[in-house]
């Protein structure tokens, strides 16, 4: 896929879906997914791709999210549980068992190290996170700098720079507590600022040195810069440099 591409190609859908070019075609010819014809070749825009993915209940290729724009317009609806969400689906079957439907807990993905957890699949597999909270925050994958956005010291979703400077797969990030980043001796000020930041106290700093846990145990020091971001609510944008 040419890189900041706009428009796909069957063949650069069929790689980055992972399907046959013939199933591709299917979704064109049967199932409503919008194309224009560009000399003999079908073409795509990249925000009917991923609209069509969600339409289709399927997951959004990582790849789509790091395209120019990364951002997708997304017609208001009322907001759903994950219970809510699959309701009708046989992937909600146990979720009257689950510690998130007990807890009623909002952002599901938080607790997915919890040993009373029902959900069947990954949060990084899960088509309910990729439109509920994956999709609002894509931004960050235009971001160089290492980016993470998080809210209430959980992790929502990270950058490539950002799994590269913290050593780890992407999927490990998703729910995973700040804690897991931030070194000890730095993780108080860390939850302070944070706090302050979203607070709007003026005597925070935007941007201030701390220290990151590195791979293999040791340190990282860093410049640190937290924004509060609007939507979602309450949730801020980290973004770290290395300190030389």
């Amino acid at each position: 896929m040419a890189t900041g591409s706009q428009h796909l190609s069957v063949i650069e859908i069929a790689d980055i879906c992972d399907v046959a070019r013939s199933t591709v075609s299917y979704w064109i010819s049967k199932k409503s997914l919008p194309a224009r014809r560009s000399g003999k070749k079908d073409l795509v825009s990249v925000d009917d791709l991923v609209l069509f993915l969600r339409s289709e209940r399927q997951t959004v290729p990582h790849a789509l999210l790091e395209q120019v724009g990364g951002v997708y317009p997304q017609p208001f609806r009322p907001f759903k549980r994950c219970w809510e969400y699959w309701a009708s689906d046989s992937h909600g079957d146990r979720c009257q068992h689950c510690t998130v439907f007990e807890l009623q807990i909002k952002e599901c993905f938080t607790i997915s190290l919890s040993p009373n957890r029902q959900c069947p699949i990954s949060c990084h597999e899960c088509q309910y996170f990729s439109e509920y909270y994956e999709l609002p925050v894509a931004f960050i994958h235009q971001i160089g700098k290492p980016a993470a956005v998080y809210k209430d010291l959980s992790i929502w979703s990270g950058n490539r720079a950002w799994v590269q400077l913290c050593a780890v797969e992407a999927e490990e990030l998703i729910g995973v507590g700040i804690e897991e980043f931030v070194h000890p001796e730095s993780l108080k000020t860390f939850i302070s600022y944070s706090k302050g930041r979203v607070q709007g106290d003026p005597a925070v700093p935007e941007r201030y040195r701390g220290v990151f846990r590195s791979g293999n145990g040791g340190k990282i020091d860093v410049y640190l810069t937290v924004t509060p971001l609007v939507k979602p609510a309450g949730a801020c944008l980290a973004m770290a440099e290395r300190a030389e």
